[in-house]
């Protein structure tokens, strides 16, 4: 393996000397770039006071990254790891979260993703395409302020291409691990309307590595899941404008929910989401308006497996303990947003209101959840006292029979309505090497509570290519429906009187975007308040709660690139947590170190990049690892392009939480072709 990697960089050596290419420059890049999600609104990168990371077409092309989960574990500050169901979540700046990831949001040209059942982007879509994206911004800290509940650690923004940027595009790709991507991509124009229309269909059933439940039964672990989506995007001359997204999910589990092996035969989650936004935008003397409406509709298919017949304490109960849950979620908005710039800056005025309304649960299954409740305390008792535990007793006592309807007392979750009422402002002033960006917030609903929530941004250039930047603020996290709702469930229990998770956020940070040389770096404190976890209630459940006590984290994160000869691109990226006091929970386990390092060829026809990434260990049960990926690209012609990718070139083993295996090695063969 050694004298591979020597004989490819020698090879590219070789290449990179003899083609040339325009002189890159960092700093043009920075001057050059456009950004929406800071403020809402296009500004220029280079007059952004928050730390803000964007990532080009060209450097997700050379990245290989299919999805945002590829993007994401190639940037220092996030940790990317997959459930014990085979779902892969993401941390960020120190935290874990749950395998919801709700703590970062997900917008598509700035509309959110969110699913407000369980305050999720990723439940909307557990693995976003990049296919039909042009860029990728992320903006770190809190952005509450601006984007409502839940965009706690950080704002991902998918921006796709316009009608003017692409005509057609298609994007197909296959692995050896039996996983595939395809994307369709095609913008039209009539009558003043000019729109585009992008259809995305990829499955994963990587990775193939061995589990082993608790009960001692192995197998092939290997998640399958499938994602169909479509994405419109149209735009009329007068203002109008319109966006819906369509995402059709079917995941399919190796473990059941009480982390049996079940070989994903009855364990699963169908999710559809359709998301709509209209709206137009307008001036009124001296001011602008955008004044919009949405429509969402989200559903949930989801069978629990609570044990598996192929377990033989199982095999007492002739129908198992099986359940189909169905959820149906409606989410109708409003938004008004004014604003107006002058020599005193640029002045954002808005409202939203927008009702969650879970308004139809069922349940069918071969037992009634409720009655587990009346083993679990004789099951707990005989774990404690080192008593032996009688199936035979404990079968008895759970009604057993064929699958059929329960009543709406056994549902998991029951109908519930919130509503949420938001004014916001947003002052932001710029001018020659300074800028000043303030916005505050109130949220109001009706189950919840309510909690104010603001943020200030400040930088200073202190040279042509060095800015010092700085962020404070508060975010805040409403609980979700399933944190507060859920009952009739032995594992785990809801809890109505959960509180408004805060956090405090301090981030200082130094830019330099020289011609070839690129630095950042940003130290962040976060002091989180009524941090919501799962507390341990008895041996066998667990009950969403708030921290008694404030959860302090404090980290730093760098990263440096310098370009050579034109041609040639080395990175080096570390994230680092120093501390972390106030709470032991799984929600905060995040490696304390990341490494990720990468050397890049682009020149002529060819593009290629090798990275490394590097994670220190997670805990006694979870050691570091790190895994090597390598991507090439090769122009056969001015429309069409070829890929070879090999992830985990080195076919490391490597493991994630509850023994989750990583994936193995895949190689990677795709066509782009576009006009």
């Amino acid at each position: 393996m050694r004298r591979f990697l020597l004989a490819l960089s020698l090879s590219l050596f070789i290449i990179g000397s003899s083609h040339s290419q325009e002189s890159f420059s960092y700093y043009i890049l920075n001057q050059e770039l456009q950004i929406l999600s800071a403020t809402g609104e296009e500004t220029k990168l280079s007059e952004v006071p928050r730390y803000t990371v964007v990532i080009t077409r060209q450097e997700i092309d050379r990245l290989g990254a299919k999805n945002l989960f590829d993007l994401l574990d190639k940037l220092p500050e996030f940790y990317v790891w997959r459930s014990f169901f085979g779902l892969k979540a993401v941390g960020a700046l120190g935290v874990r979260q749950s395998y919801f990831s709700e703590k970062v949001q997900v917008l598509i040209d700035g509309m959110p993703t969110l699913d407000p059942s369980n305050g999720s982007s990723f439940s909307t879509n557990n693995n976003y395409s990049l296919d039909n994206v042009k860029q990728v911004e992320i903006i770190y800290g809190p952005m509450t302020s601006l984007y409502g509940f839940n965009a706690s650690l950080a704002v991902i923004n998918l921006v796709t291409y316009s009608p003017e940027e692409v005509s057609t595009e298609l994007r197909l790709s296959a692995s050896t691990g039996g996983d595939s991507d395809v994307n369709f991509l095609k913008s039209f124009s009539a009558n003043d309307f000019k729109g585009i229309v992008s259809l995305n269909y990829n499955q994963w059933n990587t990775p193939h590595g061995g589990y082993t439940d608790f009960l001692g039964v192995s197998g092939v672990y290997s998640p399958f899941s499938k994602h169909a989506s479509f994405y419109l995007k149209l735009n009329h001359e007068s203002g109008f404008f319109a966006r819906s997204y369509f995402v059709d999910r079917d995941d399919r589990f190796p473990v059941s929910i009480s982390h049996f092996f079940s070989g994903g035969d009855h364990t699963y989650a169908d999710r559809k989401a359709f998301l709509n936004r209209v709206g137009f935008e307008g001036k009124f003397g001296e001011w602008s308006y955008t004044v919009s409406g949405g429509l969402n509709f989200l559903f949930l298919k989801r069978g629990y497996n609570l044990c598996p017949q192929n377990h033989q304490v199982c095999a007492l109960m002739p129908y198992g303990f099986y359940g189909v849950e169905k959820r149906y979620v409606r989410e109708p908005s409003l938004s008004l947003k004014v604003k107006r710039e002058g020599f005193f800056g640029k002045l954002l005025f808005g409202v939203d209101y927008s009702e969650a309304d879970l308004y139809r649960t069922d349940l069918s299954a071969t037992f009634y959840p409720s009655s587990l409740n009346v083993i679990a305390q004789e099951v707990e008792e005989a774990i404690q006292t080192g008593k032996p535990i009688d199936p035979v007793s404990i079968a008895s006592k759970i009604p057993n029979f064929p699958m059929r309807e329960l009543p709406d007392s056994q549902s998991l979750i029951s109908e519930k309505f919130r509503s949420v009422f938001s004014p916001y402002f947003q002052y932001f002033y710029s001018t020659d090497g300074t800028s000043y960006l303030f916005n505050l917030r109130w949220d109001k609903t009706n189950d919840a509570g309510r909690a104010v929530s603001a943020s200030f941004s400040y930088m200073k250039s202190l040279s042509d290519n060095l800015k010092f930047k700085l962020n404070l603020g508060r975010a805040v996290r409403v609980p979700s429906f399933e944190e507060m709702y859920v009952r009739n469930n032995i594992f785990l229990l809801g809890n109505p009187h959960l509180k408004i998770e805060k956090e405090d956020s301090l981030m200082p940070s130094l830019e330099y975007s020289g011609e070839s040389f690129y630095f950042s770096g940003f130290l962040y404190f976060s002091r989180f308040k009524d941090f919501i976890y799962k507390r341990r209630a008895s041996l066998l459940t667990y009950v969403w709660d708030n921290s008694d006590s404030a959860v302090r984290i404090r980290g730093a994160s760098f990263t440096i690139k310098k370009r050579l000869y034109d041609c040639w691109e080395v990175s080096l990226s570390i994230n680092r947590r120093f501390s972390l006091n106030g709470l032991s929970s799984e929600y905060l386990e995040f490696p304390k170190t990341k490494f990720v390092g990468g050397i890049t060829y682009s020149g002529g026809h060819l593009s290629a990049n090798l990275t490394t990434v590097a994670y220190s260990r997670l805990s006694s049960s979870v050691p570091g690892f790190y895994r090597v990926d390598l991507n090439f690209n090769y122009s056969l012609s001015e429309n069409l392009s070829f890929e070879f990718q090999v992830r985990n070139l080195t076919d490391k083993d490597y493991t994630y939480p509850n023994g989750v295996p990583g994936d193995e090695r895949t190689l990677w063969l795709g066509l782009h072709y576009f006009y």
